[in-house]
């Protein structure tokens, strides 16, 4: 077995732009801003898309396990959006160069970003991903796409026999 360790590094619209969107509130003037006495309101901090237009909304649990994967997944027909509602979240990440079908997730260039419950993601189509894992705990998410992606639109693939990814925190 051989295992490839990643340090996981905090969410920020810079380190993450090439998987997708951050949701985070942003620096001060960059965004519309609604306030009043009852609220401060970011209408538009991002959008997402699929293609039938037509999208679920559900709520995962995720059980504390290792900080380690050998699998991969991505969609082809739409983004997700995942947002921890409890305890922070590791997601890792591949870039992928098209949307070739063949193409396999690449372990060398896999990335780990910590995602608090003030934040959130929305990852491109054809990105590789992975469940996220909990840090601290049991972690409660909301996940969003495409209606039925769990059953028509999962490629997931496993890295290399023998192939490992550890992400380290701190």
């Amino acid at each position: 077995m051989s295992i490839h360790q990643i340090k996981v590094q905090p969410l920020t619209q810079k380190a993450f732009s090439q998987y997708g969107t951050c949701i985070d509130l942003p620096a001060e003037g960059d965004y519309e801003l609604r306030s009043s006495d009852r609220f401060d309101f970011y209408p538009k901090l991002c959008t997402y898309t699929c293609d039938s237009n037509v999208f679920q909304i559900g709520i995962s649990t995720l059980y504390e396990r290792p900080f380690r994967t050998v699998n991969m997944e991505r969609h082809y027909h739409t983004q997700e959006l995942m947002v921890p509602l409890t305890n922070p979240i590791i997601i890792v990440f591949s870039k992928n160069k098209g949307m070739d079908y063949s193409e396999e997730p690449d372990i060398e260039t896999a990335e780990a970003f910590l995602i608090t419950p003030q934040q959130g993601v929305v990852v491109d189509t054809g990105v590789w991903h992975w469940t996220p894992m909990p840090v601290g705990g049991d972690s409660r998410i909301i996940c969003s796409f495409a209606e039925n992606t769990s059953a028509t639109d999962v490629d997931v693939r496993k890295f290399p026999a023998g192939e490992v990814l550890e992400v380290l925190l701190g």
